[in-house]
């Protein structure tokens, strides 16, 4: 079955717009990670680029359905493991750990629309005082001693939160998984 919107791209097209698809995601992990933190921008470009991915490869394997929808599935999942489990990474690689005692834990509502809660953690830490937000499920109770991950340019985050045996497979298996489908396209093109 050959998709219509491929037929009308070209070759060229298949070439060129699935790598910047990519490119597009890589981008929108990194403005989610890194500051600024545009959440809005990086949902954007992971979007767009997500669309422009799966396209590419569509149009590289000649119009098949399968590469449209493996195509959209691979980009999702590469946008969230460089994001959720990216950000982990980042701070065990560029940033230290360091111990800190909970002060003071502030229940927040975080949703205008709908009633959702968060935590600000308060920290007393060596290097000064840190606040962590977090969701519901990752409270801790004051006077806790806990680790956390500092970086200049990343937010702090509590270290038990990132687990390499869990962030180092996503991250390589959302990369394995987009190289086969880039692979399994290009060959049925030829």
């Amino acid at each position: 079955m050959v998709l219509d919107i491929t037929d009308r791209l070209g070759i060229r097209t298949g070439r060129h717009v699935a790598p910047a698809g990519l490119a597009a995601i890589v981008l929108g992990a990194a403005l989610f990670v890194l500051p600024p933190h545009s959440t809005l921008a990086a949902i954007a470009l992971a979007l767009a680029g997500g669309a422009a991915f799966a396209l590419g490869t569509a149009r590289r394997a000649n119009g098949r359905w399968w590469a449209l929808v493996a195509g959209l599935i691979s980009a999702a999942l590469l946008f969230a493991a460089l994001t959720v489990a990216g950000r982990g990474l980042a701070l065990r690689a560029f940033g230290q750990a360091e111990t800190c005692t909970v002060t003071d834990r502030v229940m927040i509502e975080t949703g205008a629309r709908y009633h959702h809660y968060g935590f600000v953690h308060t920290l007393a830490c060596g290097s000064g005082t840190l606040t962590i937000r977090t969701d519901p499920g990752d409270r801790v109770p004051v006077g806790t001693a806990v680790l956390i991950l500092t970086s200049d340019l990343i937010e702090p985050d509590f270290a038990d939160r990132h687990s390499l045996l869990l962030e180092v497979p996503a991250v390589l298996g959302s990369i394995a998984l987009t190289a086969v489908l880039v692979r399994r396209s290009v060959r049925s093109a030829n």
